[in-house]
């Protein structure tokens, strides 16, 4: 009987173990990912190559807040803050800041420090516009809802936001002429939330100068799998001469993606999966939590036209308040021109 007790002790020790680590370690181990992208231009543009080897752009990527006023929310709260003394052209911001209108003011409190030499946008996730119950978190988990019952203050939230230098992106794009010699135009396409169905993508390029939409969206097999097959060159040659278009959107979905791709968007940054939340060693991802393959739940990806990067994100929902394996992160993304 005395091996059956010890045998238990040391089962109940590492359950101990691994309850620390994924709900109270791991989700608080905030790390800040460098992150490099490489593009090029159009082979009929010739330019001197890049003898500095200095990245035409930086880019602080933030996503998935999920902010709260408890312990962990207080430690993402002077995380976020010490990256203000970061110097980046754009910052970025890929939804469901917070979970609760309520903690409006913790958030604005949090970002209003930060600074971006080009600007600073943000679109939302499905936890921007509801605060889920216990009840619809476990519905959500068999069955993906489109509306809860409760809505979040938007309005409020964007004028917040506003007040602070961060501008919503709902459907919108914005062009910004940096005056560079490398990238003369940066377009960026600020989308809303396709899990909602709140994406509107024809409205977001309305505005947009020389779109060309290549027909209609693609849904063939086929067609998929030319669309997300990876490149061996981690190169990306722009689509629009001189010009790159990028997109943010909060969930990486398969049939936004494609219909991104044929209005030639170059890169995509989003969020929303926090990496899996829990992954494997050797494995990775057990779930993406939207329609987007498990390979594709964290990183950067060079596909033939475009590029994607997802990140894990900083935290996690508050009815699944864990990590494993799955470091928290912010991202400093360079982007790199390379000249032929």
């Amino acid at each position: 009987m005395l091996w059956i007790i010890y045998m238990c002790a040391e089962i109940a020790a590492a359950l101990a173990v691994l309850y620390l680590y994924a709900f109270k370690y791991e989700p608080a181990n905030f790390k800040l990912s460098d992150v490099s992208i490489s593009i090029k231009d159009t082979p009929a543009v010739k330019t001197d190559k890049n003898k500095s080897n200095k990245p035409i752009l930086t880019i602080l990527h933030l996503s998935d807040f999920h902010l709260r006023g408890n312990s962990k929310g207080k430690k993402l709260f002077k995380f976020v803050r010490s990256l203000s003394k970061l110097n980046v052209d754009f910052i970025f911001i890929t939804g469901d800041l917070m979970e609760n209108d309520k903690n409006i003011e913790y958030l604005i409190k949090m970002l209003s420090p930060l600074k971006a030499k080009y600007g600073k946008y943000v679109v939302f996730g499905v936890h921007d516009h509801y605060s889920k119950t216990m009840a619809e978190f476990l519905k959500n988990v068999f069955k993906r809802k489109r509306r809860y019952r409760r809505e979040n203050n938007v309005n409020h939230m964007i004028k917040r936001l506003k007040d602070i230098g961060i501008e919503v992106l709902r459907n919108e794009s914005r062009r910004i002429n940096t005056g560079s010699y490398d990238i003369s135009d940066i377009e960026i396409i600020g989308l809303d939330d396709p899990i909602i169905n709140k994406i509107d993508i024809a409205k977001a390029f309305s505005h947009v100068s020389n779109i060309i939409d290549n027909g209609p969206e693609l849904s063939e097999k086929s067609d998929y799998e030319n669309i997300f097959r990876l490149k061996e060159e981690k190169v990306h040659e722009i689509n629009n001469r001189s010009k790159l278009r990028i997109a943010l959107m909060h969930t990486p979905d398969n049939n936004s993606i494609i219909n991104l791709v044929s209005r030639k968007v170059d890169i995509i940054f989003s969020g929303h999966t926090h990496g899996g939340q829990v992954r494997l060693p050797l494995v990775g991802a057990v779930i993406s939590g939207c329609k987007i393959k498990t390979k594709f739940a964290s990183g950067l990806f060079y596909f033939k036209k475009f590029v994607l990067y997802v990140t894990r994100g900083l935290g996690e929902g508050k009815y699944s308040q864990f990590r494993f394996y799955c470091q928290p992160e912010a991202s400093l993304v360079r982007i790199y021109k390379i000249d032929e």
